[in-house]
């Protein structure tokens, strides 16, 4: 006989299911890694940082709970120029590509697993950079696409059996567009973004139309000592009309590559994460703890992210 306990964390689970069932949740997990997987939330980021750079992350929420959500991240982001590239044999390639280092690329995959529902999704996006003397402009556009799963095979509740429920099978595509800008300095950078920006059907509520993400992010960075940076900053998104989240973050560089930043998002979480550097990796891990209820019932929620400088020798002009 099945425990009160497990029933309840049947139940539990069934109900967050429930409130997932929306494009704007499944955006969601990609917002939670917004300051690893950037152009996946503000296509002009893409190519920001010059330098050509890979990042994966790996999201298990809700540790403890029998089919909790977990989520894979993968991103690339570049800005295409006059660069000089290693190639396998670690010997110079120099790119056969001009575009006067303003065209920035970005692409992005995304696969998340809650209970029977899965989503999977893909992001490509295109940046025009306008470099001025101290800062630099960005305009960015993306196509995305998204397919939402529902399988009720795979649902594992106290008692199985159920035809009706194992019947449950079924599959949506979302199509649409997001767009951008991004401001950036030596110690600042601003930006503005409207994801799905196309009223098309969602597929997931018949009869309604995709509703839009505004999101707005920037941050500072102050020099308190030599080896000792400083970078508060802020992401705040408006969701599908109805939805105001925030994410206060505060991150401390430590000898210029290493870090370590603590985050208070609004639905109730705090995040710590830690980022090292090693030579031309970096790699990152997060604990998010919910400071609600829930807190009893889970042993929070963890991430881990690898990513690599694909390898970059010099820029012309730069």
């Amino acid at each position: 006989m099945k425990s009160p306990h497990k029933y309840f964390h049947f139940f539990l689970l069934l109900l967050l299911l429930l409130g997932s069932l929306s494009l704007s949740a499944q955006h969601n997990i990609i917002y939670r890694f917004h300051h690893l997987h950037q152009e996946m939330v503000n296509p002009a980021t893409s190519g920001s940082e010059f330098i050509p750079v890979a990042a994966l992350s790996y999201h298990k929420q809700w540790l403890g709970i029998n089919q909790s959500p977990s989520t894979i991240l993968a991103s690339t982001s570049l800005r295409m120029g006059n660069f000089d590239f290693y190639n396998p044999k670690m010997m110079i390639n120099t790119s056969k590509v001009k575009s006067q280092e303003r065209v920035g690329l970005g692409f992005g995959f995304y696969a998340d697993r809650n209970g029977p529902v899965s989503s999977r999704g893909l992001n490509m996006a295109y940046a025009y950079h306008l470099n001025f003397s101290s800062s630099s402009l960005a305009l960015g556009l993306a196509g995305t696409m998204e397919q939402t799963l529902l399988n009720g095979s795979s649902w594992d509740p106290t008692t199985g059996g159920d035809p009706l429920l194992e019947a449950i099978k079924d599959s949506y595509y979302n199509f649409n567009a997001n767009a951008g800008i991004f401001y950036s300095g030596a110690e600042y950078f601003v930006g503005f973004a409207v994801n799905h920006i196309l009223p098309l059907e969602n597929k997931l509520e018949p009869g309604e139309n995709v509703k839009q993400d505004y999101v707005l992010h920037g941050g500072y960075l102050f020099w308190s000592m030599q080896n000792i940076k400083f970078e508060p900053s802020l992401n705040l998104r408006y969701l599908d009309y109805k939805t105001l989240e925030y994410d206060i973050r505060a991150k401390v560089y430590l000898q210029h590559v290493h870090w370590i930043a603590l985050s208070y998002r609004s639905y109730k979480a705090l995040a710590l994460s830690v980022g090292l550097k090693i030579n031309r990796f970096y790699l990152a891990y997060q604990f998010e703890a919910n400071l609600s209820s829930m807190i009893s019932y889970s042993a929070g929620s963890h991430g881990l992210s690898v990513g690599i400088n694909l390898g970059m020798r010099g820029l012309e002009g730069f």
